[in-house]
């Protein structure tokens, strides 16, 4: 095969070998250019996110996933159950030298496995950089590990405050939404959703110069009540 290219004077062929050549680098060249355009855009650290009981009654982490993906943070939305698996690859992340922070959230018993996880990591000494929980209903201590936990629950339904461990120095706030929701639609909360995109980029490297701030009608308090 030959291709033709119209000159001035006469015609000039070029071989099967260069057009050969010339795709190839137009291919590298696309994909080199997407994966710099990626990189540019791409936030440090990823958001594990947990759904509780049968992946049904969760939807608003798929929601506030898709929402980060967004705003260029690396997501994952898994099932509870999956929780020690998934610390495992945390884990051999962490070992392997990734250092970009981690951060947690989950509704229900998904909130629940955040705090199983962290309490997985911190054998290790690997450090949570924020978790973000909705109504979780059988949480254990935070551990040390934790640098903010902002745990939004409903007080007057199946929701829990969390407690953190005697060594945990970093910041705890339990916010009671019971006067603005329920166990089945917090997590899909446009508000709160909103403040959680908020703290998630304020720890990913976002411009965000004040904190979130809480809803007038929530009840905040460090420890559970």
């Amino acid at each position: 095969m030959s291709i033709v290219v119209q000159g001035s004077q006469r015609p000039s062929r070029i071989s099967p070998a260069a057009v050969l050549l010339i795709l190839c680098s137009l291919v590298l060249g696309s994909f080199a250019g997407s994966s710099a355009a990626e990189a540019a855009g791409r936030r440090p650290g990823k958001v594990y996110l947990y759904r509780g009981l049968m992946n049904v009654f969760s939807l608003g982490m798929d929601q506030l996933g898709s929402k980060l993906q967004a705003v260029g943070v690396a997501t994952s939305v898994s099932n509870h159950t999956l929780w020690s698996s998934e610390a495992n690859d945390m884990i051999a992340a962490y070992q392997a030298g990734n250092r970009e922070p981690i951060i947690l959230m989950g509704h229900s018993a998904g909130a629940d496995a955040t705090i199983s996880v962290a309490r997985k990591l911190a054998q290790y000494n690997i450090p949570v950089a924020l978790i973000v929980n909705f109504d979780p209903v059988a949480p254990e201590a935070v551990p040390s590990n934790v640098k903010q936990v902002v745990n939004h629950y409903v007080a007057t339904g199946w929701g829990q405050a969390v407690a953190a461990d005697k060594r945990f120095k970093g910041k705890l706030a339990n916010v009671n939404e019971s006067r603005t929701t329920n166990h089945f639609s917090i997590d899909k909360d446009e508000a709160l959703q909103r403040q959680t995109v908020a703290r998630v980029l304020a720890v990913t490297g976002g411009n965000i110069r004040r904190k979130p701030a809480a809803p007038k009608n929530a009840q905040i308090s460090a420890a559970p009540q």
